[in-house]
């Protein structure tokens, strides 16, 4: 998404912008004038900004959540597809994952318990788990930033409903509102098909 250069070219963000009004305009909601209350451009180039940089690296990820797994997985003598396997499995037991979904304007974030604990933990490495997340959705990037804002400003809400279940927390709410309300997930099932696309390449997918 960038000019080859890591940077993100003016261009860019004007075409970007262009899809993000063509979006609010096919869907517009009576009463309220989406364009004017979001700052279009700014999600647009925040979109194409987040896409552009370097992401965690799931290397990174394994080495604090498992500190030791590649001693663990050398001890077993797994290589290749068996060490892939491997650190697979442990994102996916303990990694932050993050799972959208859309309906029409319904719109569902599913985070597991490490992404909530991210939240207060670590909120750099949260939006970037966020971000990868909403990148399926070009609806979802356009309210990304009042979305952090909001997650980062709701943090104790967010956690105080994760510890009525499982650690587990779905953000719902109705597109273009990021104003999503965080209710008990205990039973959605994560699995090495949830987590990111971009960890599995960096694994060897």
């Amino acid at each position: 998404m960038a000019n080859g250069s890591g940077e993100v070219t003016e261009e860019q963000v004007r075409e970007k912008a262009a899809r993000f009004r063509a979006a609010l305009e096919g869907r517009r909601i009576e009463g309220f004038d989406a364009a004017a209350a979001l700052d279009v451009e700014a999600a647009a180039r925040r979109a194409l900004e987040a896409r552009a940089r370097p992401r965690v690296a799931a290397r990174d990820v394994l080495g604090v959540i498992r500190p030791a797994w590649e001693e663990e997985a050398a001890k077993q003598g797994l290589t290749g597809e068996a060490l892939r396997a491997f650190a697979l499995q442990i994102l996916a037991d303990d990694g932050p994952m993050a799972a959208c979904e859309m309906d029409g304007l319904w719109y569902s974030i599913h985070l597991n318990k490490a992404a909530v604990e991210l939240i207060e933990n670590s909120s750099e490495l949260f939006n970037n788990v966020l971000e990868m997340a909403t990148e399926i959705f070009e609806d979802l990037e356009l309210i990304l930033i009042p979305l952090e804002a909001f997650v980062d400003a709701e943090s104790n809400a967010i956690k105080a409903v994760a510890d009525q279940s499982n650690g587990q927390v779905q953000l719902e709410g109705y597109w273009p509102s990021p104003f999503a309300i965080p209710i008990p997930d205990p039973d959605f099932v994560w699995g090495i098909g949830n987590i990111t696309h971009h960890w599995k390449r960096d694994l060897g997918e």
